[in-house]
């Protein structure tokens, strides 16, 4: 329940609105069900009054006073209806945008030192699927179970005026089907409402997973193998549902058959107290539809109790991403750089958890500012973990990173990262236009700084055959356009920044000769009067830089 309640608490500045929601949905309720009993009184005393007409001469009675108290109830329960769905609604929708701001706040730390350890596919489901699961926080849990505590201890208090063994016999029927049966329901299918959970999100995984390297597996006859797995998943999920509906329809049953008990035993009783000339005919008749309608209030609490395990189970989920320990520790008091200098690095350690090797083990390296600097090694050596510590995506266990002399913990990360321009391994473009993948690099950036840019990245010919020109919408993930022209907009992005430092991660990979080179000359250009830091393990590149280094067991050597 912790997880449960601390998402409660982010309800807080939404109180009145949920509230209101509460206060609605309950006025809404005490309408439904003062319809129900004025409507049997009314129909039953309209009868006794023409059966009880002598000669066909009708018994005064005041047909229009409860006729008109019927009609007006039956008018504030449909605005009710309508006001409790528009406030409730509106309500639950604030405090979603306010778990998904919450949300995305939590993993700014995180990324992407601890993010690597969590499923991309994963991290979607539970920015939609597990956050919108919270929206039963209110609308199914707590404003449900609310309205029925309060309805309820309502309707017994009023049965009490006519006759407590009545009173008390609801008191008791609803204990039972508004408190016992929904715990024992919740206990018997928190399980396999946890299992559904679970395997909605292996489920949506899975397909995300299929989608996203459909073509790979297509190419080595893997699709039907991934297929199976799939729909064993599925499967599993159905079994699980089905389960679940069983003890829910079974808890129905249950509850429907007490209310009934109820309801007869209250008939019985009524009746009884009618041929004592303790209740009119059509007080008899008012008391069995007020039990009715308390019943069908309580109804809905099985369902909703059961409901409660699936929405435990996704702010579980939630809270095991946000409570992932940050990747670094931002300090109290920073300093600024004034102005770019020297990297130094000091007996460095790394690895990635306790039970792990040591990735790298005692790196000590100086780089002078200006200087062009490659590291090379065997695949998995740490040269792309080297570069994120560099860039402080993760923190080292153990020695010091300084630029321009200052330790980089005595920096913040926003203040370090506006010194490097990066150039990564794998060119990550939104689905946007290419102009507007430009400007991440630079917002504020003028129309002569973008075409700056673009003619240094050798962009100009390829913009000037399409269409739309620098407006040209990418695709999702640069669908749209070429791996070489991506790259060259990915280099644009560098040259708009214009950070003191140029890390390169594998900045040719998957480029044919012709563009590498290209791609090469670029980056000596913008590399003038800057650091160049670059992993590669290609020969080409190696032009670019003064000194070369190696990853050899986690320790760097100098090459010659």
């Amino acid at each position: 329940m912790k997880d449960l309640w601390f998402f409660i608490k982010l309800f807080k500045p939404y109180k009145l609105w949920l509230l209101s929601g509460i206060f609605i949905a309950f006025l809404t309720s005490m309408a439904s069900i003062t319809l129900l009993t004025l409507s049997g009184w009314f129909i039953t005393a309209s009868a006794i009054a023409g059966l009880l007409a002598p000669d066909g001469v009708a018994v005064a009675f005041n047909f229009m006073q409860p006729a008109a108290e019927i009609r007006a109830l039956a008018i504030i329960r449909t605005l009710g209806r309508y006001g409790e769905r528009v406030v409730t609604h509106e309500a639950t929708f604030r405090v979603l945008a306010e778990i998904r701001s919450w949300f995305f706040a939590k993993l700014i730390p995180l990324v992407p030192g601890r993010l690597a350890m969590k499923q991309s596919a994963d991290l979607m489901h539970s920015l939609t699927q597990d956050i919108d699961a919270l929206d039963a926080l209110y609308l199914r849990l707590i404003s449900p179970v609310l309205v029925a505590l309060l309805g309820g201890g309502a309707v017994v208090f009023f049965i009490a005026c006519y006759s407590v063994q009545i009173s008390l016999l609801v008191f008791i029927m609803l204990l039972i089907t508004a408190v016992l049966i929904p715990w024992l329901f919740n206990q018997l299918g928190s399980t396999g409402a946890k299992k559904i959970t679970e395997q909605t999100a292996q489920f949506k995984v899975q397909q995300i997973e299929m989608l996203q390297s459909i073509a790979e597996l297509n190419t080595f006859n893997a699709y039907t193998r991934f297929k199976k797995q799939l729909l064993a998943t599925s499967e599993k999920l159905l079994s699980t549902q089905r389960n679940n509906n069983q003890l829910s329809a079974l808890s129905t049953a249950i509850t429907l058959f007490i209310s009934q008990l109820a309801i007869l035993i209250t008939l019985l009783i009524a009746v009884s107290l009618f041929q004592q000339d303790r209740l009119s005919g059509a007080e008899l008749v008012m008391l069995v539809f007020c039990v009715l309608a308390v019943f069908e209030l309580v109804m809905p609490l099985a369902a909703s109790m059961q409901m409660l395990a699936k929405t435990q189970a996704a702010a579980k989920r939630i809270r095991s991403i946000t409570n992932l320990t940050a990747a670094i520790t931002e300090p109290q008091q920073a300093q600024r750089i004034e102005h770019s200098g020297d990297i130094s690095i000091s007996k460095l350690c790394f690895r990635y958890s306790d039970q792990t090797d040591w990735v790298l083990n005692t790196i000590d390296l100086n780089i002078p500012f200006g200087s062009k600097v490659a590291i090379v090694g065997d695949s998995g050596a740490g040269k792309s973990t080297l570069l994120q510590l560099i860039m402080r995506f993760n923190q080292a266990q153990k020695g010091s990173i300084k630029i321009a002399g200052i330790d980089y913990k005595d920096l913040l990360s926003d203040h370090l990262l506006q010194q490097f321009a990066v150039l990564s391994q794998r060119t990550e473009l939104f689905d946007a236009t290419i102009k507007q993948n430009l400007l991440i690099a630079k917002p504020t950036a003028n129309t002569v700084e973008i075409k700056q840019a673009i003619t240094m990245a050798g962009l100009d010919k390829f913009i000037s055959q399409l269409p739309q020109g620098i407006n040209t919408w990418v695709g999702e993930q640069g669908a749209k356009v070429s791996g070489g022209e991506a790259r060259r907009i990915a280099l644009a992005r560098v040259y708009l920044k214009n950070a003191p430092i140029l890390l390169l991660d594998e900045p040719t990979e998957g480029l044919d000769r012709d563009t590498e080179n290209e791609v090469l000359n670029a980056l000596q250009k913008m590399a003038k009067d800057k650091t160049l830091i670059m992993v590669t393990h290609r020969q080409a590149g190696l032009r670019l830089v003064d000194k070369c280094y190696e990853i050899i067991d986690g320790r760097l050597l100098e090459k010659l």
